[in-house]
């Protein structure tokens, strides 16, 4: 009777590790070009969230902006993205381009940064000097 429990066990194992689905290719599926640039511009979106934006506004949803800026509907893109990530190899390219871009407009962005802070550093010295300066009389 174990040997009989133990054989089932294992025939459930061997059957639930049938292997990874591939869906069909949807008929509206965004180029992978496209997607990557839709997805960047997903993650700015979902980042831009906790910032304050120009109204001082949280927590605003720049989602529909995006999806407006490709012209696509959240339907295709859930299609869309059902179907690159049922082909990992695929999904895990897309994700490397993804996080180079991210991280070129991260260096982009602290660099402006940068040079913003050493501007405001070199007014704030300048400010000094001339108030440490006496005006002749």
């Amino acid at each position: 009777m174990k040997l009989f429990k133990y054989i089932i066990v294992i025939l459930i194992f061997l059957v639930s590790c049938e292997g990874k689905t591939n869906y069909k290719k949807p008929e509206n599926l965004i180029p992978k070009d496209q997607m990557i640039d839709l997805l960047v511009d997903m993650h700015l979106a979902i980042g831009a969230k906790s910032i304050n934006n120009v109204y001082s506004e949280k927590s605003k949803k720049y989602m529909f902006l995006v999806f407006d800026k490709y012209k696509i509907d959240s339907t295709r893109f859930a299609s869309s993205n059902i179907y690159y990530t049922s082909n990992v190899d695929e999904y895990i390219e897309i994700y490397q381009e993804i996080e180079k871009r991210l991280e070129e407009v991260q260096k982009l962005y602290l660099k402006e940064s940068d040079s913003i802070g050493k501007k405001m550093q070199d007014s704030i010295k300048f400010n000094r000097s001339s108030r440490n300066k006496k005006m002749p009389r």
